[in-house]
């Protein structure tokens, strides 16, 4: 059944709910439903308003409506699209990539690039607090996919001491989830660092991007709950798959002392 057809059989001619917003939440669930899927073309608003004889400015409301929420997407001269997949990472936790993508539906999956044990410099080095007997640590670079899509390129530095039996089998999942199970590491706190780049090229090319596109650096430094820094993390995430969130508390007045 192709997206017309889906549309018009699942569109209720008799619902007292105005067409443009019962449009926006048919095609939405023709989305949902994978008859539509990220980057495929839209009917347009013809082909819409001769299917459902509806007038234009309802097919108009719903679009709008749609693409505010993030469905769809307009690109001058070529028409209406489906969205990429969006990873929505909240700033107020510590994000953990494979519990994320099960939650918005999509399946995770990860391929190790590189599994080297190594010496740090620099940032690295000073923020692992490292023993001058011991200093090397695990370089774990790994590409991270949402039903098959790269979604971010990272690279890890595990300090070999704490975790001298790490393979990489080891990394090929949720990384915070192993070190719990097979070392009983528990997360306290961290810091993250963003900061708003262009991809050089083998980044771009290992997430399927255009050389030079829009994308977030992400530095994160990762305590245990005795404030041992256990992780260091940089990942290259694609601006155009991405989404940040914060949770914002509004302010308390002051207690009145009088």
């Amino acid at each position: 059944m192709n997206s017309i057809d889906y549309i018009k059989h699942h569109f209720d001619f008799e619902s007292p709910q105005p067409p443009g917003m019962q449009l926006a939440v048919v095609v939405a669930e023709t989305i949902k439903a994978g008859v539509l899927t990220p980057g495929d073309p839209l009917p347009t608003e013809r082909e819409l308003c001769d299917a459902l004889l509806l007038p234009r400015s309802a097919v108009r409301e719903a679009m709008e409506i749609l693409r505010t929420s993030g469905e769809i997407t307009r690109m001058a001269g070529l028409g209406t699209f489906v969205a990429p997949s969006f990873m929505r990472r909240q700033l107020d936790s510590v994000y953990d990539f494979t519990r994320s993508v099960k939650a918005e539906g999509m399946e995770p999956s990860t391929k190790v690039l590189l599994f080297q044990h190594t010496y740090p410099a620099g940032f690295s080095s000073r923020t692992l607090d490292l023993p001058l007997d011991e200093p090397s640590i695990f370089r774990i670079e790994r590409l991270r996919y949402a039903d098959d899509v790269p979604m971010s390129l990272e690279i890890e530095h595990i300090p070999c001491l704490r975790f001298p039996d790490l393979t990489q089998a080891d990394v090929s999942g949720s990384l915070y989830e192993m070190l719990a199970r097979k070392y009983g590491v528990q997360i306290g706190d961290a810091d993250e660092y963003y900061q708003a780049i262009l991809l050089g090229k083998r980044e771009a090319k290992l997430l399927d991007r255009q050389y030079r596109s829009p994308a977030f650096r992400i530095v994160r430094v990762v305590r245990d709950t005795s404030g041992q820094v256990f992780n260091i993390t940089e990942a290259f995430v694609p601006g155009d798959h991405t989404r940040l969130g914060v949770h914002l508390e509004g302010r308390t007045p002051p207690p009145n002392l009088d």
